[in-house]
């Protein structure tokens, strides 16, 4: 078995990827799909957390906290909000990375979307973290 595909060869007329061909790959994969939901879902209530709860501090907020050094970095709530925008990014970025590896491989794909969510609940246990320290 070898990892290089075979691709066939397209005629001139023949579109490679078209928009029913994605949302079909979305539908045939549908614990990936609810593994990424799950995953921007918790992206988005952690930064909707952290800002209706952190909304009228007036003062910086720490961002992070050492044992050994105390706090070493503050900053506000557009520090969050990047923050969360990165998170939605790398979100998007695995899922479309799985729907590939789930077509090659299914152990992949869901591999993929796992670490996506554990990534997004580790996510979210920071900012409930940064609601606690302020």
């Amino acid at each position: 078995m070898s990892l290089i595909p075979i691709r066939r060869r397209r005629s001139c007329g023949e579109q490679r990827n078209s928009d029913g061909a994605v949302w079909e790959r979305i539908k045939r994969s549908k614990a990936v799909s609810i593994a990424f939901g799950a995953s921007a879902l918790l992206v988005v209530g952690g930064w909707f957390r952290a800002y209706f709860a952190l909304r009228a501090t007036t003062q910086p907020l720490i961002i992070h906290f050492n044992n050994y050094e105390g706090i070493n970095q503050i900053g506000g709530m557009g520090d969050l909000l990047n923050t969360a925008i990165f998170g939605l990014v790398v979100v998007l970025v695995n899922f479309v990375l799985a729907l590939a590896l789930e077509e090659r491989d299914r152990f992949l794909g869901k591999l993929t979307a796992a670490a996506t969510v554990v990534f997004a609940i580790l996510l979210f246990i920071g900012f409930s973290v940064i609601v606690s320290v302020n």
